[in-house]
């Protein structure tokens, strides 16, 4: 309607579009540091004007506004930046997780260090020479006795601690398929709501934010760009079942974190073996010397001298022999076997297959641990820059400014304050014109 009665409908709805956006500026200020929160905006447009258009209209040829309407609440959030943050989590959720075991292994291993079992296996060998010099010395044997249970010692804990990291790697990867399944009940639930108040012409953009914020983090599980794990995904959120890890596997590469414990349980089972190949070819080649026999002979004799023992499956794999750690005095050398169990550390045997001394051996399981962990921290640190750097984009675009908020504060405080002059203005007008027939 045309008129003061129009126009102070016309300022109403500035006044109501104007409190949409003070109260929609107040969440955003509130929610500033709500993690995966994206700012919102009141979105407005021109309400239809009054009068239809013709040549007979009462009007005539022009139209009057009839205001400003809210036509929605959006978030702001490029879709692209999402896309692209959850095209690289599941990289760096794999590689983070290899991180973390490569350098607990690198701290197991304890390498280079004195304490550790390339120090405790010099100290053996050395201590060999020193008994060739005086073979019946009490002393001297119980210096050899006491690096040989030491050196065995080192290397039966570094295979424990293999083996309880390598249940850690196992129990965060259960952990994960848990983690995986509650997070395809959150988005099933999720969508439910979001389709219920969609249904209803509405946004639901809070509820956005947070279906987004639980497929962020399933990006760090899993790859969700893979086109088989999008499959297994949707058939679980629409049958309402739960993944498996067997399901996982038959997948293939599914990256991100399931991947990682994945690669890092084979991995740390390789360590394992190394070790045990270590282990076994130190007890031979140690024992044989001391019956005299060849390096690579596998017979054992009852009557044999043992200066380690060696138990594939037991705990602890080596150890040395407790005859001789009770009675070192018992132990039955000649300067000539001593001087070659001290060249034994320059001698090659066969370990793994491989013809190799058992220093070297040792030595390559060090090296190869040293490459590949350098590899992940230098991965580890690319990809975690490169996952900043998206997401400092994302929050740039739907991260909540405090300032811009306080600007947008006070341009629609004036906004409502001059909608209210507006008001004011028509009230007074109406006072004359009522007021003025009355007198």
């Amino acid at each position: 309607m045309a008129g003061l009665i129009g126009s102070l409908h016309s300022a109403g709805t500035g006044m109501s579009v104007s409190q949409a956006s003070i109260q929609t500026t107040s969440h955003n200020i509130n929610n500033i540091n709500t993690p995966g929160y994206s700012r919102q905006r009141v979105e407005q447009s021109a309400k239809n004007a009054y009068s239809n258009p013709g040549y007979n209209s009462s009007m005539g040829p022009g139209q009057i506004g009839t205001g400003v309407q809210a036509t929605d609440v959006i978030r702001i959030r490029n879709t692209f930046y999402d896309f692209q943050y959850r095209s690289e989590s599941h990289n760096y959720g794999e590689i983070s997780i290899k991180y973390q075991h490569y350098t607990n292994i690198e701290k197991i291993f304890n390498e280079p260090s004195d304490s550790a079992i390339s120090g405790s296996m010099s100290d053996f060998f050395s201590s060999w020479q020193e008994l060739s010099k005086s073979p019946n010395d009490t002393g001297a044997k119980d210096i050899v006795i006491q690096n040989a249970k030491y050196l065995a010692t080192n290397i039966s804990d570094v295979k424990e601690k293999l083996d309880k990291l390598s249940s850690q790697a196992e129990k965060k990867l259960n952990d994960d398929v848990v983690e995986i399944n509650d997070m395809i009940n959150q988005i099933r639930d999720l969508n439910k709501d979001i389709k219920l108040i969609e249904g209803s012409g509405k946004t639901p953009n809070d509820l956005m934010d947070k279906r987004d914020s639980v497929i962020d983090e399933l990006s760090h599980k899993l790859n969700i760009e893979n086109t088989e794990v999008q499959k297994l995904i949707n058939d679980k959120l629409e049958n309402k079942t739960e993944v498996t890890l067997d399901e996982l596997k038959n997948i293939g590469n599914v990256s991100g974190e399931v991947q990682g414990s994945l690669d890092m349980i084979d991995k740390i089972s390789e360590y394992t073996s190394n070790l045990k190949e270590l282990a076994k070819g130190l007890t031979k080649g140690v024992n044989n010397v001391m019956n005299g026999r060849d390096f690579n002979d596998n017979t054992v004799n009852a009557t044999d001298q043992q200066i380690f023992i060696f138990n594939d499956n037991g705990d602890p794999i080596i150890k040395a022999n407790d005859k001789l750690v009770n009675n070192p005095k018992d132990l039955v050398i000649t300067a000539e076997k001593a001087e070659k169990m001290y060249k034994l550390k320059d001698e090659k045997i066969t370990i793994d297959g491989e013809d190799i001394t058992i220093g070297n051996y040792y030595n390559n399981i060090v090296q190869k641990l040293g490459n590949e962990t350098k590899e992940v921290i230098r991965n580890e640190k690319n990809q975690s820059k490169l996952l900043e750097e998206i997401d400092n984009l994302r929050l740039n675009v739907s991260g909540v400014s405090l300032d811009e908020e306080m600007v947008n504060l006070i341009q629609f405080q004036h906004s409502y304050n001059a909608s209210a002059k507006v008001i004011s203005t028509i009230d007074s007008l109406l006072d004359v014109v009522v007021n003025g027939l009355v007198r």
